[in-house]
């Protein structure tokens, strides 16, 4: 009995393709959309699945089930061609997912490299291949092997050297004697490493050039890696002071002056060495410790240049390298234009303007000048004050910082013929405010005892200092105050 055209083959073949292939995909398109942002591997796999598996048999279908083609067919081989390689493909993310997909730092899986991986699943894509080649096109693999092993040979001595670079790439990614993001320095060149890939590492130096070193030459190089073991840096700076300087003295005020460059860890503290005795100067090496080699330029030249202020008001000399015949004895420098210029300072400043000359004598007779760079302090709250000090030039921000706050609030900016350290006059010798540099800044500093006996004979040179210490004493009483604070427990009084 011949059978009904719906019992037949190509019919419930062409009905499940029919009904079947459309159902499943807008299941998998539904089930993709749920899960976008839930699980990435998920959505991976199944857009694989959507997009290329099912089409592929879907049309296998179509051409062996119902159409009747048979498997030995060129259409039907390119057809299951790309389903096998297809479904390769699929299994490869999913293995690559399974395996790698948010792994864990510190893990094998985590430190397996990115190059390795992609390789690893090209070799399995070219195995999968020569399955297919046999399986479907009936190929013998014995000798597709020879053949590709013949010309394996003959590219690889066409690519030796980009081979090499491959191979020690990937030997470098497997060691990880750098990262992306680490400074290193190759045959005297430093650079920033920004990409490391299959041939070549590419660094950014700090003038914004690029560099492009291939693997080859790292592999065969000596490195040098400033963010391993650990990001802290050691920064040596050099530098010779007179022979007539102390190196104790020296260390000290080198030490003091590092401390206060931004930037230079405390703990570990700075370390200042005497590392030669030259013939013009002590040598002495500073060793910065820095949290990051980033930002080496920037502290190492703030430390440098605040060195010559330091060494300015600390009466330290940095010599040129020199040779002095003295024929006869060193004359003494001559105090009495020193004096002189002490003198013209004072009359440049406002209050001290109409003071008898005979008590601006007896103010310069003992006083000092001081240097401070940009950003320095020329005095730290609650730090013992020297005396009266008077702004020759610069400028500098008179701040002060409430009790359990590191911030500073600024009380007043000062200029030429301004003056602080007032406080010491009335008995205070611990400083209440700082005063930071806002430019580089010239200061008269004048002993506390002889201002003393200025204001006891100068009525309006007392009134002028009375004046300025009254409105800083009402300008800090305000910032000290605290802030009014308003408390409620749910029944609020008007």
């Amino acid at each position: 009995m011949q059978e009904s055209f719906w019992q037949q083959d190509w019919f419930i073949w062409g009905a499940i393709l029919i009904v079947g292939f459309p159902f499943l995909t807008l299941l998998l398109g539904e089930i993709i959309y749920r899960a976008k942002t839930k699980d990435i591997l998920l959505v991976a796999t199944l857009r694989i699945v959507r997009n290329l598996i099912f089409p592929s048999l879907a049309l296998f279908i179509l051409l062996n089930k119902i159409l009747g083609l048979s498997q030995e067919t060129t259409p039907m081989r390119l057809v299951q061609t790309a389903l096998w390689l297809f479904t390769i493909h699929g299994s490869l993310t999913v293995i690559n997912g399974l395996l790698f997909h948010e792994a864990k730092t510190g893990t094998w899986q985590a430190n397996v490299p990115r190059l390795f991986r992609d390789l690893s699943r090209v070799f399995l894509i070219l195995f999968g291949i020569a399955i297919v080649l046999s399986v479907v096109w009936g190929a013998d693999l014995g000798g597709l092997i020879a053949a590709l092993g013949v010309g394996s040979i003959v590219l690889g001595l066409a690519l030796q050297d980009t081979l090499g670079n491959l191979f020690s790439g990937i030997a470098l990614l497997f060691e990880r004697p750098f990262t992306e993001g680490d400074w290193i320095e190759v045959d005297e060149m430093t650079g920033k490493v920004i990409e490391i890939n299959w041939r070549s590492v590419h660094l950014l130096t700090r003038e914004l050039e690029m560099l492009i070193i291939p693997n080859a030459v790292l592999a065969g190089a000596t490195l040098r890696n400033y963010r391993r073991p650990q990001k802290l840096h050691v920064e040596p700076v050099d530098i010779g002071f007179s022979y007539n300087d102390p190196p104790n003295k020296v260390k000290r005020v080198m030490k003091e002056t590092a401390l206060a460059t931004k930037g230079v860890l405390d703990k570990p503290e700075p370390v200042i060495q005497t590392i030669s005795y030259d013939d013009s100067s002590i040598g002495y090496r500073v060793r910065l410790f820095l949290a990051d080699y980033d930002q080496v330029p920037q502290i190492r030249d703030e430390f440098v240049t605040r060195i010559w202020y330091a060494a300015e008001r600390n009466g330290l000399n940095i010599p040129f390298p020199i040779r002095t015949v003295y024929h006869n004895p060193p004359v003494k420098n001559n105090s009495d234009a020193v004096l002189n210029s002490y003198i013209e300072y004072m009359y440049s400043f406002p209050s001290f303007a109409f003071v008898n000359h005979e008590i601006i004598l007896e103010l310069v007779q003992n006083a000092s000048r001081k240097s401070f760079g940009e950003g320095e302090k020329a005095l730290a709250q609650g730090m013992l004050t020297e005396g009266l000090y008077i702004i020759i030039s610069g400028k500098a921000s008179l701040t002060i910082s409430r009790e359990n706050s590191l911030r500073e609030q600024e009380v007043a900016q000062l200029a030429h013929g301004d003056f602080f350290g007032e406080s010491a006059l009335s008995g205070k010798t611990i400083s209440p405010v700082s005063v930071i540099a806002l430019s580089d800044l010239e200061i008269l500093i004048l002993p506390i005892e002889a201002m003393q006996v200025a204001l006891d004979k100068s009525t309006r040179l007392r009134q002028e200092v009375g004046a300025v210490m009254e409105t800083r004493r009402k300008a800090i009483a305000i910032l000290q105050k605290p802030k009014n604070k308003s408390f409620s427990n749910g029944n609020s009084k008007h």
